[in-house]
């Protein structure tokens, strides 16, 4: 979906995507659309949430099977820049140790990659 107001800006980037506004049950489907399948052939697949302010849980289940089809297919969802609200939430869901998240460095205390740990590279 796209519009004003906080509903969810998708804007392809290459083998990835670049969200802006908020994650929730009316922009889900929209976001579903550009992840399944996922987007390129091979390689990461990036998602940009430094602009989504919000997100409620059927955006995380989304993120989830995103990530679980990735995994499937060698890949890696790497969920980049997550907005403070966004990351809080990844936090407080203990999704931050399963998904691939990268924050700034020193962003809420994190100053490497997070959510890699326990992976190959991390």
């Amino acid at each position: 979906m796209t519009g004003s107001d906080g509903a969810l800006h998708i804007t392809a980037a290459g083998s990835g995507l670049n969200l802006r506004g908020e994650i929730d049950a009316h922009s889900v489907k929209a976001l579903v659309g550009h992840l399944d399948p996922l987007p390129g052939s091979t390689g990461d697949v990036v998602v940009d949430l430094s602009a989504v302010g919000f997100v409620d849980s059927s955006g995380l289940r989304v993120l989830v099977e995103a990530h679980q089809r990735a995994e499937a297919e060698s890949r890696r969802l790497v969920l980049s820049g997550p907005s403070r609200p966004v990351l809080r939430l990844l936090e407080i869901s203990g999704l931050m140790d399963y998904l691939h998240v990268e924050t700034p460095m020193g962003d809420a205390g994190q100053d490497t990659a997070a959510g890699t740990r326990g992976s190959d590279d991390g």
